[in-house]
């Protein structure tokens, strides 16, 4: 597995109105080969927003970064300080703490 992290400060828009953007958003990702799942993440005292990626492999999210939807995440102004940060997954440890996904098949998304 491998995990992909993001975090941005909203910039002129309303956590509510980003709530309806993610919402209408969030079917696209189904359509990334390899990524086992996507978590929405939030911090409304910091005005930050963002999610957390699980991928089958590198290579799926290798090829999610040539996708418009990831395109345009990294070139909205409206999401400040973008932080995108990759890490492969622990393998072992992540079978005992998340075995559905460690269990889950390649290209299967969420």
């Amino acid at each position: 597995m491998y995990a992909r992290i993001v975090t941005f400060h909203l910039d002129g828009l309303t956590p509510a109105e980003y709530g309806n953007i993610a919402a209408a958003l969030a079917p696209a990702f189904t359509a990334w080969p390899g990524l086992l799942a996507k978590v929405w993440i939030a911090d409304d005292d910091a005005s930050t927003r963002g999610g957390i990626y699980l991928f089958a492999d590198r290579e799926s999210a290798d090829r999610s970064r040539d996708t418009d939807v990831y395109r345009s995440m990294v070139a909205n102004p409206a999401f400040a300080d973008l932080s995108v940060r990759e890490f492969d997954a622990l393998d072992e440890p992540t079978a005992i703490t998340a075995s559905a996904l460690a269990a889950a098949p390649a290209g299967s998304a969420s």
